[in-house]
């Protein structure tokens, strides 16, 4: 009788040791997974509150230039020279390498790209409802019609097509 019991007790002991490891084992999961899913929340978040418009057609006669001189007073091959208004309802940051810009699918570096508050606003944040100049300096002259400006600022993205005459 007392073979049964203590052979029991074993098998009772065993299964609370295995029940305690799983148990551990599922709370520091769900925390990881309650954890991944609030960053991810507020990330979502903060890409809902962001929102750009660009506010040229890209057409007129200082939307795309070639052989001008750009705001630093260097002559480039060629310049695209647009508006951007941060509609949405957050503070963006102003910092060149922060705003991803394509010309026809090949990012613009921060050394070719210019950003400025026409109303003289605050050179780090791109406050709501505030319209920046983008001044794109180009390495080489672009052609045809189906060129394409993309901007990309936290999540948000808008883009035009524009032809290329100067």
């Amino acid at each position: 009788m007392s073979g049964i019991s203590a052979s029991t007790l074993i098998i009772f002991i065993a299964s609370i040791l295995v029940a305690a490891g799983v148990a551990g084992t599922l709370v520091t999961t769900v925390g990881d997974i309650s954890t991944s899913a609030e960053s991810q929340g507020d990330a979502i978040s903060e890409s809902i509150n962001t929102d750009i418009e660009i506010l040229n057609d890209g057409r007129g006669s200082s939307f795309y230039q070639e052989d001008v001189e750009n705001n630093d007073g260097e002559t480039v091959d060629a310049l695209i020279t647009l508006y951007a208004r941060n509609a949405g309802s957050t503070s963006l940051h102003q910092d060149p390498d922060r705003i991803n810009v394509l010309v026809n699918g090949q990012l613009i570096t921060s050394e070719n790209l210019n950003l400025e508050s026409p109303n003289g606003g605050d050179d780090e944040v791109w406050a709501e409802d505030e319209v920046l100049e983008f001044e794109i300096t180009l390495d080489e002259e672009l052609d045809g019609s189906g060129n394409r400006v993309s901007i990309s600022v936290d999540g948000s993205e808008r883009a035009i097509e524009f032809p290329a005459e100067a």
